[in-house]
């Protein structure tokens, strides 16, 4: 026989312990309620640490503003007063559910030559560490095959062949192409570019096909 669980009294700011207080408040109000600390301070909980769990949220988001820590790797994160390495994988996957639940990639099969499709399709390129260079294989309808990255560089290059470039769109027989090339420094430079005229240039020339090819060129700055 199945018996009925019952569910523990939301407990008043005042009763509840200082780690407490911001849950309380959610189950009451609504996450929309509480601040970024307050959020923060949930997903560390009460834990060992000295600090207290919004004290150490507080020391967190001054390290690390919100919008850099939903991309900061967990090792940076736990380098934070109060944080440690358990409670920094729990914030990394925390956001990264969040950018699952609001992302909507194109699909294989789906028509992917809008520039704005295809950004969403390597958003990640745009907060990755290193340069890196993608291509985007597409059939004769431009509907996407998929995205392979072909080369991953430093910080400030990435060097890439126009043969490396265009060797999974050869294997897999793809009609079309997009390249995409990131830029984690911020500085905008032509090695990328120019490899991917040259790939253009090599892609004509190798092309077998007797219809012609759909080919563009994308850049995804950081």
């Amino acid at each position: 026989m199945l018996r009925r669980r019952r569910m523990p009294p939301i407990v008043s700011d005042t009763a509840a312990p200082a780690h407490d207080r911001p849950r309380a408040r959610l189950l009451s109000d609504g996450p929309r309620a509480l601040s970024d600390a307050d959020l923060v301070a949930l997903l560390l909980g009460a834990g060992s640490s000295r600090l207290s769990p919004r004290a150490a949220a507080l020391a967190l988001l001054e390290a690390i503003p919100l919008a850099e820590l939903a991309w900061a790797p967990p090792d940076a994160i736990a380098s934070a007063p109060g944080v440690g390495i358990a409670r920094a994988a729990a914030i990394a996957a925390a956001f990264e559910l969040g950018r699952r639940a609001a992302w909507s990639p194109p699909r294989r099969g789906e028509r992917c030559l809008d520039p704005r499709r295809v950004s969403e399709l390597l958003r990640h390129a745009a907060h990755a560490e290193r340069e890196g260079f993608h291509v985007v294989l597409l059939d004769v309808r431009g509907r996407l095959l998929r995205a392979v990255q072909v080369a991953e560089g430093s910080l400030s290059q990435c060097p890439v062949s126009p043969r490396d470039a265009l060797r999974p769109a050869v294997r897999e027989g793809a009609h079309g192409v997009v390249f995409v090339h990131n830029h984690p420094s911020g500085v905008m430079r032509t090695s990328a570019l120019c490899a991917a005229a040259s790939a253009i240039a090599l892609w004509r020339e190798i092309a077998a096909s007797d219809r012609p090819h759909n080919l563009a060129g994308a850049e995804v700055a950081s």
